[in-house]
């Protein structure tokens, strides 16, 4: 399995509608749309608090969870799993590693840590 450099790190992102039309009040929402509007917030600080995780880890944590996201899964469907399966998925994600650090290593800076 190859991970594609073009795979997103969050989710499929979502446009705000500019549209006013049929607005009653002069905020230009209506009665449907306010309530939707606050599932819009929601959604926006979900993706802003899996923007900070993502700022959080290291490189290394960084390209497992890109590789990951690759595999289609998450830490948690990982922990649900049998050992066999996690050890296997777990050989496989080495694997993963080694090959994109292979693939980069001639290029400086490429799993290095300056936050400390």
């Amino acid at each position: 399995m190859q991970v594609s450099p073009f795979t997103p790190y969050f989710g499929p992102t979502t446009t705000k509608p500019t549209s006013n039309a049929g607005s009653t009040n002069p905020t230009g929402a209506t009665a449907a749309s306010a309530s939707g509007n606050s599932k819009l917030l929601s959604k926006g600080d979900d993706v802003v608090q899996e923007f900070l995780d993502y700022a959080k880890m290291n490189p290394m944590e960084r390209m497992r969870a890109n590789i990951l996201k690759g595999m289609g899964m998450t830490e948690d469907d990982l922990k649900n799993m049998s050992p066999e399966q996690q050890k296997a998925v777990e050989q496989k994600i080495a694997q993963l590693i080694q090959q994109q650090l292979q693939k980069s290593a001639n290029k400086t800076g490429q799993v290095v840590d300056i936050s400390a």
